[in-house]
């Protein structure tokens, strides 16, 4: 008897349907839209995060470029703007303090990305009873909702990231001169802080939407009907 149960066991794992990825990415589209005031808000705060690390990164970069710099002029502007200093002591502090808000940033932004990943999963745990009631495995669960997050955090990572940048440079700019800020270094300073940035704050999206996607996937289709949001 339990020979028999494995066989059909087996047969009825290997008739499961696999979702096309092509049918997957337009649910998850489709959800994005349909939730986009739930999804505005983890948009909003990974877009603000990844704003305030490109803008750090980019200022201290160009900072630190334009003292190297041996030219008069530009040593002349940058002691006026009070941004020469000889001091390695207070340069160090500087540092420790740039360290810290970024750590102490990212981690308010994971957990209230966290938060509000959860909250959105919670709001469609009827939706999840129904996708498992017909039949869809776990995997696709997790599947839907990595996709989601990992759309919404490089779209929000790359605009965060591009916003602060301009922002930055455009700081710069004023307080000091334009014609400091050469082209090359701009686009060095672009290079080395955008691609990383955008990358970061998807890794951030995703890592913060693992929990309560697995929390997704494991609720019985009975359990997940019942719930009452």
């Amino acid at each position: 008897m339990n020979n028999h149960q494995r066989i059909f066991a087996d047969d009825a794992s290997r008739r499961q349907l696999v979702m096309p990825w092509a049918r997957t990415f337009e649910m998850c589209w489709k959800s994005l839209v349909n939730r986009r005031g739930r999804f505005l808000l983890v948009f909003i705060s990974i877009a603000v995060v990844v704003a305030f690390f490109v803008s750090t990164l980019t200022y201290h970069r160009v900072v630190a470029a334009l003292r190297e710099n041996p030219d008069v002029h530009t040593k002349a502007v940058l002691e006026r703007a009070g941004l020469l200093s000889n001091n390695p002591d207070a340069e160090q502090k500087e540092r420790d303090r740039v360290l810290w808000l970024l750590v102490l940033s990212g981690l308010l932004c994971f957990v209230g990305v966290t938060n509000t990943m959860y909250m959105s999963v919670t709001e469609r745990y009827r939706e999840i009873g129904t996708l498992k009631c017909l039949g869809a495995l776990n995997g696709f669960v997790v599947r839907l909702f990595l996709i989601e997050s990992i759309l919404v955090g490089l779209a929000s990572s790359a605009i965060g990231a591009l916003a602060g940048y301009l922002l930055t440079v455009l700081q710069l700019g004023v307080a000091l001169e334009f014609g400091l800020l050469e082209g090359r270094r701009l686009l060095g300073s672009l290079l080395f802080v955008i691609p990383p940035a955008i990358l970061g704050g998807a890794a951030l999206t995703v890592l913060a939407a693992v929990y309560p996607t697995w929390t997704a996937a494991r609720m019985k289709p009975v359990d997940a009907m019942r719930v009452e949001v």
